[in-house]
């Protein structure tokens, strides 16, 4: 029969304990049917066989001591490490942890078979929630560069490093030297965008607050720009990046119809 963990430490303590009745009534007899020795006066063998007793005994109950003490930090060690290892996997972000029930409940012992019942349980619940929330995150993403698309001004996304996480076509389109995931600090651009744009995204991160609408000229457009900036924070109010936008982008009727020309 297959005893399982608190069945097997319930056994060896009510071994203990049977050892320890047996011994008590073994000496109690011995002492009840030494009476007419006691008063002859002979008693050695009486002492005797009451060592003897308490020798047998005490080593039978150290034996078992010394499973107790022995065998219950392996199998402990044994049973976590099953456990420890799924709780690593999910520490590192892994949430799709296949689990193999049936065969842990070969492996493991029952009172530790349920807590990795529970584990996968509470992953199922994660990896949905996972899920959810990721679809959720791209369903704004989208809506929000849609957003950005659709606007007649220019749009730059920073981080706190300066990296370009994002821009919108009209950058693109207008100031064909900025490039999506370039660092602008570490990029070599035209005079326009060198002293304007470059120069006020620098401000602003340096500063890490927005800095007040300015204008420069683009000749490429031969009319002025505006420049104008907002910061990004966490939930703790530590500034994470900036978003910058170009306003009067847009193109003119007479540049509409040239082009379609």
């Amino acid at each position: 029969m297959n005893l399982s963990f608190t069945a097997k430490i319930r056994l060896i303590i009510v071994l203990l304990f049977i050892i320890s009745l047996i011994e008590g009534l073994i000496i109690l007899s011995m002492l009840n049917g030494a009476s007419a020795d006691v008063l002859n006066g002979n008693i050695t063998q009486l002492k005797m066989d009451i060592q003897n007793t308490i020798y047998i005994t005490v080593f039978f109950q150290f034996v078992l001591a010394m499973i107790l003490i022995f065998y219950l930090p392996v199998f402990l060690h044994r049973a976590f490490a099953e456990i420890h290892q799924i709780l690593k996997e999910i520490s590192q972000g892994r949430y799709s942890i296949d689990i193999d029930l049936d065969s842990f409940q070969n492996r493991v012992d029952n009172e530790f078979y349920r807590v990795i019942v529970s584990i996968k349980a509470m992953l199922e619940s994660v990896l949905t929630f996972d899920t959810l929330k990721k679809d959720k995150i791209i369903e704004h993403h989208n809506r929000i560069i849609s957003i950005l698309n659709l606007s007649h001004d220019g749009f730059i996304i920073l981080d706190i490093n300066g990296n370009i996480v994002y821009m919108n076509d009209n950058i693109s389109d207008t100031f064909g030297a900025i490039a999506e995931g370039q660092n602008i600090f570490e990029q070599n651009y035209p005079p326009d965008v060198e002293n304007n744009i470059k120069k006020y995204c620098k401000t602003v991160l340096k500063s890490k607050t927005k800095q007040q609408y300015v204008q420069f000229f683009v000749p490429t457009l031969k009319r002025h720009v505006g420049q104008n900036s907002a910061i990004v924070r966490d939930a703790a109010g530590n500034a994470k990046g900036a978003v910058i936008a170009i306003t009067n982008l847009e193109k003119k009727k007479s540049e509409k119809a040239k082009e379609s020309e």
